[in-house]
């Protein structure tokens, strides 16, 4: 009997080995590892029932709460692909990732519904809802109608387990096939890496969506343990739940992490003393950020993670090296190999930069539906995501920069070409380029160069409100600067390095 390295075996033998214990605990409700199993069979025989079939995908645009977990054990049962979807996009957006994931059916939250309007559906996608009546159906009266015991679906590894929606460094959208088996590697080297353990409270307050917070509380259930979400994240009820729970240990990007000193040093919020470690990803931290943490949570170790959706974690710089190599995301984790090459591919030496191949077997099986992409950025078994940086002699990565000009602002993707081409269509916007700058709350925020016809009239404001109607309100531009033309190399290629350097210049004088 060939015994399968994948999530559905993994977080069942957790589910039965812990079934007393506390798995879920999220506004005031509790679940326990048998009735998290139980939830999770009755949405995956429901799912199979409404017919559905193995390697179907399935999109889900949920809050932060206990059912994004049901869902997600609920499609590794049943052998479905999830699909996470931004809860922060417009019925427009939501609407395209579902068309290029071909998605069979869609679970949304009731208190999307208005957000969502009619651009997300489709005639031939079955609609369930959360929390409210559907046209489609109610995700409630689905589960209380199916069976409670375990499908008789059994995954293999190579077994689509979701798609990571990223988009590189093209900006468009790409969603990332990652298998049962590469994500159920990931929960044994992570928990190997981290130190994540059976007894650990893990606190959960970044968005689902997210590959890496995802992924962490799924690596906290499969060692059991007690994950705490929040449905959104704030300082100071983050370090209220650290208190009141005796949390062990968080993922965050660095942006909570400054949330997290401010209400530390205003507020009486409790005790943080089971706090042992903090996890820190997304962007870089920045150098202060990182004295401050090390000074004001003395007992909690930190980590700080170099990752891709593609993946996963890459790199980690451990607490022992935090202060000798403060400028590192660390050294290469578990299985995964890194060499920097050339731009005609040969190896660089030690120091030197250039671009960043792994090798590993958390990687991506390729892009869906995108064999021309797949080929680009995978060859053989090593994989180019589009970074650039170098190693020391002792093997630690140092970033030169992220996946060119993609934008990170509070440790979310911000991709340019998607708001620049809505920007466009706008009349009187001639050329339209949009860059990053350095911000102190949240690493970077959007900026936009506008070539218009008329800088005295209205085109700021129609912009303005085109974006507001189009986009997600965190990749709406912050600043919008009229400049005469925009800098191009002998190609014709815009120059967004250049573009940046001036936005510093402006701001300097402001």
């Amino acid at each position: 009997m060939t015994v399968h390295v994948t999530v559905q075996r993994a977080l069942e033998i957790s589910c039965a080995r812990h079934s007393r214990r506390v798995a879920v605990r999220c506004g005031g409700r509790e679940l326990t590892y048998q009735q998290l199993d139980e939830r999770a069979n009755r949405l995956a025989n429901g799912l199979i029932g409404l017919g559905l079939q193995r390697g179907d995908r399935v999109g889900a645009m949920l809050p932060n709460c206990e059912d994004y977990i049901v869902f997600a054990l609920a499609c590794a049962k049943a052998v479905l692909c999830m699909v996470p979807v931004n809860y922060r996009f417009t019925g427009a957006e939501a609407g395209s990732q579902l068309q290029d994931s071909g998605a069979r059916a869609f679970i949304h939250d009731a208190s999307f519904e208005a957000q969502l309007g009619t651009g997300a559906w489709r005639s031939d996608m079955i609609q369930i809802c959360r929390g409210g009546p559907h046209a489609g159906g109610s995700l409630e009266t689905l589960m209380e109608a199916a069976s409670p015991g375990s499908p008789s679906m059994e995954a293999v590894e190579g077994d689509a387990f979701y798609l990571g929606y990223t988009s590189g460094t093209t900006g468009k959208p790409k969603g990332a096939i990652i298998t049962q088996r590469n994500r159920a590697l990931a929960y044994h080297y992570w928990a190997l890496e981290f130190g994540i353990r059976p007894d650990d409270i893990a606190l959960h307050c970044g968005p689902f969506h997210h590959t890496a917070p995802f992924t962490f509380v799924l690596t906290q259930l499969f060692m059991g343990g007690t994950v705490v979400i929040l449905d959104a994240f704030n300082g100071e009820a983050a370090l209220k739940a650290i208190s009141r729970y005796g949390v062990t240990w968080a993922f965050t990007v660095p942006f909570m992490l400054d949330r997290l000193l401010e209400a530390r040093r205003s507020s009486e919020s409790g005790s943080v003393d089971s706090l042992r470690m903090l996890i820190s990803g997304a962007s870089t931290l920045p150098t202060r950020t990182k004295r401050a943490i090390l000074s004001e949570f003395p007992n909690a170790s930190l980590h700080e993670f170099y990752g891709a959706t593609e993946a996963g974690v890459i790199t980690n710089l451990r607490p022992e090296d935090q202060r000798e190599k403060l400028r590192s995301v660390g050294q290469p984790v578990a299985d995964i190999r890194i060499e920097i090459r050339d731009d005609e591919g040969r190896p660089c030496g030690t120091g030197h930069t250039g671009h960043i191949w792994l090798n590993g077997p958390t990687l991506l099986e390729g892009y869906y539906g995108d064999p021309d992409k797949t080929r680009e950025v995978k060859q053989g078994e090593w994989c180019l995501l589009g970074d650039v940086g170098w190693l020391d002699e002792e093997g630690f990565l140092y970033l030169v920069d992220r996946s060119k000009d993609v934008i990170k602002s509070g440790g979310v993707n911000v991709y340019p070409i998607e708001i620049e081409e809505v920007i466009l269509q706008v009349e009187d916007v001639l050329e339209c380029a949009v860059v990053g700058m350095a911000d102190e709350r949240w690493g970077e925020s959007v900026q936009a160069f506008l070539v218009v016809r008329d800088p005295e009239g209205d085109v700021e404001a129609r912009v303005r409100a085109v974006c507001a109607r189009e986009l997600a309100g965190y990749k709406c531009p912050k600043k919008y600067h009229f400049i005469e033309s925009l800098p191009r190399n002998a190609n014709g290629k815009v120059l967004k390095r250049v573009l940046r350097a001036r936005g510093a210049e402006l701001f300097n004088q402001a």
